[in-house]
C-alpha cells in the first residue's frame, strides 16, 4: 500500500470516529443528518499529526485518536468563528448559525468541545488537561483578534494572535504524539514544527480572503476586510507609503457605510493583489517553511519526515 492510500485509510477512519461520537449523542439534542457540518474539511490537522506521527515512529492508531480530537476542537472553533462572523458558508455547505441559528450553533460549538475533551482521555491521562490549556490559548487568540478590530496592527501583534488562534492547535497534536511516541528530548523541535506548521496555515488562510472565491474556499471571502480585522497582507499594504492613506480610507469607510456594500472591500483587496501584497505574505509563508528543515531534520524516521517537510513546504501555495 503506498504512503497516499494509507493515509486516506486513516482519514476515512478518524472521520468515522467522529460520526460515531456525534451518533452517540441522542438525535433530540443533535442530529448530523439535519445540521449538516463537515467535521473533517481539508484535514490539515490530521494530515499533518499522521505524517508527524510516522516521522517519530507513533503508530497510526494513536496517531488517529490525536487527529480526531484535534479536528474536532477546530470545528467547534470553526462553529463558533461563524457566529461571531455571521458567516453564511462553511466548507463549502451553509455554515450552522445560518441553518440551525445562532443559538443552536453556539451551543452545538460548546458541546462538540466537551466531546473532544471526553475522547481525549482515550489518548493519555494527561491530553485533556493539555487540550484544555491549548483551548485557553485559542480563545485568548480570538480574543486578542476581537479586541483588535477596527485597529491597525503591526506585524509582531498579527504573529501572536496567529500563534495562539491557529499555532497552538497544531503544537498540541506535535507535543501529544512526541509524548505518545516516547521521544521527550523531541518536545522543543516538535512544539516549533507545530507552531510554525500553523502560523504558516493561517497566513495563507488570510492571503485567500484577499485571493479567493467562495466557491473554491467553501467559506465566504472578503470576510476579515468587512469585519475589520488586520491580517498580514493588509498589514504589508498598510506599510506601504504608497497604498496606506487609500486603503485607510477605504476602511473608514467600510466603518462607516451601507451594510453589505462590498465595494471597498473589493478595492482594497484589489490593492492588496495587484501590488505584490498577497504574494509577498505567500513568500513570507515559504520562508517559514524553510525554516522548519533543521528541526524535521531531526525526527527518527527520514522517510516520513521528508513526506512531512514536502508537506509543509507545499502549503504556501496553497489555493483553497
Amino acid at each position: 500500500m503506498n504512503n497516499a492510500a494509507h493515509l486516506d485509510d486513516s482519514l476515512e477512519r478518524i472521520n468515522r470516529a467522529i460520526e460515531d461520537l456525534l451518533d452517540a449523542v441522542g438525535k433530540d439534542v443533535y442530529d448530523r443528518n439535519r445540521g449538516s457540518f463537515n467535521f473533517l474539511g481539508k484535514a490539515t490537522r490530521s494530515r499533518f499529526t499522521l505524517m508527524l506521527s510516522d516521522a517519530l515512529g507513533l503508530d497510526r492508531a494513536a496517531a488517529e485518536r490525536i487527529s480526531a480530537a484535534a479536528e474536532l476542537t477546530h470545528a467547534a472553533s470553526l462553529m463558533h468563528d461563524d457566529c461571531i462572523d455571521r458567516a453564511a458558508l462553511r466548507r463549502g455547505v451553509p455554515s450552522l448559525n445560518s441553518s440551525m441559528g445562532v443559538n443552536a450553533a453556539i451551543l452545538l460549538g460548546d458541546l462538540v468541545i466537551s466531546i473532544a475533551l471526553d475522547y481525549s482521555s482515550r489518548i493519555s491521562p494527561g491530553a485533556p488537561v493539555d487540550l484544555v490549556r491549548t483551548i485557553r490559548r485559542m480563545t485568548e487568540g480570538a480574543l486578542l483578534e476581537e479586541n483588535s478590530r477596527r485597529r491597525t496592527l503591526n506585524r509582531t501583534e498579527a504573529e501572536r494572535i496567529m500563534r495562539l488562534k491557529t499555532g497552538e492547535l497544531f503544537r498540541w497534536c506535535a507535543l501529544t504524539a512526541c509524548h505518545a511516541a516516547g521521544k521527550p528530548e523531541l518536545y522543543g523541535s516538535c512544539g516549533a514544527i507545530g507552531e510554525g506548521t500553523g502560523i504558516i496555515f493561517q497566513i495563507i488562510d488570510d492571503v485567500l480572503d484577499f485571493e479567493g472565491e467562495a466557491g473554491l474556499t467553501g467559506k465566504d471571502v472578503l470576510m476579515d476586510i468587512t469585519e475589520g480585522r488586520a491580517t498580514l497582507p493588509l498589514i504589508m499594504a498598510l506599510e506601504d507609503g504608497r497604498f496606506s492613506g487609500p486603503i485607510t480610507e477605504e476602511l473608514r469607510s467600510i466603518g462607516n457605510g451601507v451594510k453589505g456594500d462590498l465595494s471597498p472591500a473589493l478595492r482594497i483587496a484589489s490593492i492588496v493583489r495587484d501590488n505584490g501584497f498577497a504574494a509577498a505574505a505567500r513568500a513570507l509563508a515559504a520562508e517559514r517553511a524553510a525554516a522548519l528543515d533543521e528541526e524535521l531534520s531531526r525526527l527518527p524516521e527520514a522517510e516520513a519526515s521528508g513526506a512531512l517537510r514536502a508537506f509543509i513546504r507545499a502549503l504556501p501555495g496553497r489555493t483553497r
